[in-house]
This record gives structure tokens, sequence and C-alpha cells, in this order.
């Protein structure tokens, strides 16, 4: 009997040692299993914080793209709005002239872009009241020294225009009114006045 208690003994004795070593490999394999986890997580954790690195510094980029095409935007709206405010004033200006002045733009105008010296002139009520009596005799003068008929007269009919006048004649109507004589230059002279603008 005490053989096999020997025994019993040698291969509980052996099955501890095997335990032990089993234990012994399984938490270093344990510990390997985790560290390596623990490896691929910080690889994992830093990938995805250089992505989201890359991502908000991507946005960021985007951001600051908007915003800089925000900003030129603005700018290029409020050097179009300086740019329409010339005009306007342009427009207000010869609106506003006093009579005399107003009358000598006129003149000017009508001498310039009458054709035959037989058109009629249509204006807008307000003006055509304050032109003086002899401005058509004078007109006409002109014309007549310009080799053109000399036959121009102010036309019953209205318009509502700010200022200026257009000229009829055979069904046939140029526009001199301030505004159009403003649109017409504001085509030729935007430009220039853009690139000064834009300069800046």
């Amino acid at each position: 009997m005490a053989g096999v208690e020997k025994i019993k003994e040698k291969i509980l004795q052996d099955s501890e040692v095997k335990v032990s070593e089993i234990l012994e490999k399984a938490r270093l394999q344990a510990k390997e299993v985790l560290e390596k986890a623990n490896r691929k997580a910080a690889a994992r954790v830093k990938e995805i914080s250089q992505k989201s690195a890359h991502d908000i510094s991507e946005k960021k980029r985007i951001i600051n793209s908007i915003a800089e095409l925000e900003m030129r935007k603005d700018i290029l709206s409020a050097k179009q709005q300086s740019i329409d405010e010339v005009f306007d004033k342009a427009l207000e200006r010869m609106n506003n002239l006093d009579d005399s002045k107003y009358e000598q733009v006129i003149f000017d105008m009508l001498v310039a872009t009458a054709e035959s010296g037989e058109e009629e002139i249509v204006m807008s009520e307000s003006r055509r009241s304050k032109l003086s009596a002899d401005f058509i005799s004078k007109a006409n003068k002109a014309l007549e020294a310009a080799g053109k008929m000399g036959r121009v007269k102010v036309s019953d009919e209205t318009r509502n225009i700010s200022g200026g006048f257009i000229l009829k004649s055979q069904g046939v109507e140029i526009n001199n009114s301030f505004e159009a004589v403003i649109r017409l230059y504001r085509d030729e002279i935007e430009p220039k006045a853009a690139e000064i603008f834009f300069r800046v």
C-alpha cells in the first residue's frame, strides 16, 4: 500500500507541477495576448487620433477656405456697391443741376444727337415746364448752323424720366434720358472704375 501511496503522491506532485507549469504558461500567454492587444489598441488609437487630427485639419482648411471665399465675396459686393453709388450719385447730380446748367446740358445733348433737326423733344412734365422761352429758338439756330433743318419742337407728350429727354422722329426714338446716358457710359466706364477699385 505504501507503494500505491507513493505513486499517488508522486502523481499529485507531478500534477501540481504540471498545473503550475500550465498556469504559468497560460499566464504568460495571457500576458502576451494582453500586451499584443494593448499594442494593437494603442496602434488603433494612434491611427484614429492621426485620422481625427487629419480630419480636424481638413475641416479647418475647408472652414478657412469658405471664410476666405465669403470675405472675398463681401469685399467684391462692397466694391460693386461703391461703383453703383458712384453712378447713382452722378445721376443724382445731373438731375439736381440748377435750371440754367440743366438747360445748357439739354441744349448740348440736343445739338449733338439731333439727326435731321426736325425731331420732337419728349421730356418729363416737371422739366418741360422749366425750359426758358427762347430755348427752342436757340436750339434751332444751333442746329441750322450745324447744317440741319432747325425745326425741333417740344412735344406735348411727356414721359416718366428723371431728367434728360427723348428725341422722336418718324416713329424712331433716341433715348437721351439721364438714366439711359448714365447706363450707356456706365458700360464704358465701369470696367475702368472696377479696375481702380479692385486694385485696392
